[in-house]
């Protein structure tokens, strides 16, 4: 372990003592799902809960990963939690399909992320980070070591501005506004749909956010569909991913996507798409900021690969420090850190047997730290995505980006982005924690810090 970071042991959550009674486990649930995770999910390769007629298991061992993720994917298919929770606002889009309708959507927008194609995206992405930083520039400031910033909501629109400019061409500008400030409102409460769906209440149970939730999956749609119905006017071409999803058809029936399977995905990939990458980066630049020693051998490894040129693919095949770091952030802190499958054949786990119905969760916050997995997993150590010791990791032993035929079709053009900004925003800044603020962890689908994440950021 690099002694450089030795010493950070960056903001976690304490595991509960274990079981729980439903009201506990529901209170607990809907203030931070994290904190529901019973402490045997650190320590353990599985561990099986059962609740009256629930089972729920929670499986941390890669090797049982890969089967249920990987080799028997198809008897473990993603739970109907998931379309109850992100349905109404996601339709029938690629995050949510199953079976067919997900490999034809799959198929028709994989070309679009092919590693080569993106890596002519790079330096747009580039362009969008050094507009940031040109934004902070003009932040006036009383104090001569840098002005406070929202890192969190600076990176989530500049990220979004990154897919609107090249997955869509553009065309998301107008509506950006809505869609950012929407998709807020539905991760915020997200959390009592879930937790309700989990004790086994129906749909139709209110709760709070159930309205603004609805209203708020509404306007989205509505942002979205005027972005289509503007560029069906002006006649659909191109390759980007819109022209790409409105001239595909179903390889069984030679039907193309209607209005609304478009919108499920051009919704899909604009909300879905730049959070991951947003939270990835606000954290690690948290990390950074309480790791200084770590921040400056970023910048001069920026310094030395590209000097001040826009960072394009060719560096970041070189920019080996920068990667380990996003890697690292990504590991402390996974975008999406709870995943979900549902048992539909008896299983055997160990000593135990899964009926169907049982509900596997994957625990990635949890896997990421589990101390079977790591040495001193609650670390901040970048040294352990080196190329040999990255080399030797079982390959379900780091999945901020899931596993298995779902692994996240954008896997690629997220990890070039967040290497391209990382490089581009510390080459041109500093990023220093204030000493006061503790950015907790919350799980709201993608992993938010409790009141943000200000940081003091001074441009060089």
């Amino acid at each position: 372990m690099d002694d450089v970071t030795s010493a950070l042991v960056p903001p976690t959550i304490a595991p509960s003592d274990g079981r729980m009674p439903v009201h506990k486990f529901l209170a607990a649930f809907i203030r931070n799902p994290l904190s529901t995770f019973p402490k045997s999910v650190y320590e353990e390769p599985y561990c099986v809960f059962r609740n009256g007629k629930r089972t729920t298991v929670y499986v941390c061992d890669p090797a049982l990963i890969e089967r249920f993720l990987l080799d028997e994917a198809n008897d473990f298919p993603k739970s109907p939690l998931e379309k109850r929770v992100l349905g109404d606002t996601l339709g029938d889009g690629i995050l949510t399909a199953q079976g067919a309708s997900w490999r034809w959507q799959r198929r028709t927008a994989a070309p679009l992320f092919r590693p080569a194609d993106i890596a002519a995206l790079v330096p747009d992405m580039s362009r969008e980070a050094e507009a940031q930083l040109e934004g902070w520039r003009k932040t006036p400031s009383a104090n001569p070591g840098g002005a406070m910033q929202r890192v969190d909501l600076d990176m989530t629109e500049a990220t979004f501005r990154v897919i609107s400019s090249t997955m869509f061409a553009g065309a998301a500008d107008s509506e950006g506004r809505v869609i950012q400030d929407k998709a807020d409102v539905m991760l915020r409460w997200v959390s009592w749909e879930i937790g309700f769906a989990l004790v086994g209440l129906p749909w139709w149970v209110p709760h709070p956010g159930k309205l603004p939730r609805a209203l708020a999956s509404r306007r989205m749609r509505e942002a979205v569909r005027g972005i289509l119905e503007r560029r069906k006017a002006s006649g659909i071409d191109g390759s980007d991913l819109m022209a790409r999803l409105a001239a595909a058809k179903d390889p069984e029936t030679g039907r193309p996507m209607d209005d609304e399977q478009i919108v499920d995905n051009m919704l899909t990939f604009l909300a879905a798409g730049h959070e991951t990458t947003a939270k990835a980066l606000t954290w690690t630049l948290y990390l950074l900021s309480r790791s200084p020693e770590w921040q400056e051998r970023v910048r001069e490894e920026v310094l030395r690969v590209a000097g001040n040129a826009r960072i394009t693919s060719e560096h970041l095949e070189r920019l080996e420090i920068t990667r380990q770091v996003v890697k690292e952030g990504m590991r402390l802190y996974p975008p999406a850190a709870i995943m979900s499958r549902i048992v539909t054949k008896p299983t055997a786990i160990g000593s135990e047997t899964l009926e169907p119905g049982a509900i596997l969760v994957f625990p990635i916050y949890a896997i990421h730290r589990n101390r079977r997995l790591w040495r001193c997993p609650d670390e901040f150590d970048p040294g352990r995505f080196a190329p040999a010791a990255e080399k030797a990791m079982h390959r379900a032993q780091f999945m901020p980006f899931g596993f298995g035929p779902r692994l996240c079709i954008g896997m690629a053009f997220a990890m070039m982005e967040a290497q391209a900004f990382l490089a581009t925003l510390v080459r041109g800044a500093s990023f220093k924690w204030d000493g006061k603020h503790v950015p907790v962890p919350v799980s709201r689908v993608t992993l938010r810090a409790k009141g943000g994440m200000p940081l003091i950021v001074e441009t060089l």
